[in-house]
């Protein structure tokens, strides 16, 4: 049996922090180390945790691992896919602004 941290590491598909992951999972209140089953894994708590990491992985401003990297065009795709998830769950859909950057504050 899978836990719900290893189902959401795996329905991520990339590389994110545990600890990450975890906070994910702690603030959609599921506990990582139970059993993944059928009902958590199509429950909106997990399905939010999913999105909630999708969205991470945009908000990084030149996220690469390995051998991959993300365009522009992918990193909206990633969004788009994040906020369908947000929609089918019925939470709003996020907004992730371009990155500012201030000078001589």
């Amino acid at each position: 049996m899978k836990t719900i941290l290893q189902a959401l590491k795996d329905e991520v598909h990339y590389k994110l922090s545990s600890g990450f992951f975890e906070n994910r999972l702690l603030e959609r209140k599921l506990n990582g180390n139970d059993d993944c089953t059928a009902e958590i894994f199509t429950s909106k708590p997990f399905k939010g945790a999913v999105a909630d990491c999708l969205i991470s992985l945009i908000q990084a401003p030149n996220f690469s691992e390995g051998d991959i990297s993300f365009s522009q065009s992918e990193k909206d795709k990633i969004f788009s896919l994040a906020n369908s998830i947000y929609n089918a769950i019925g939470e709003s859909e996020r907004i992730v602004g371009e990155p500012a950057v201030y000078i001589g504050r």
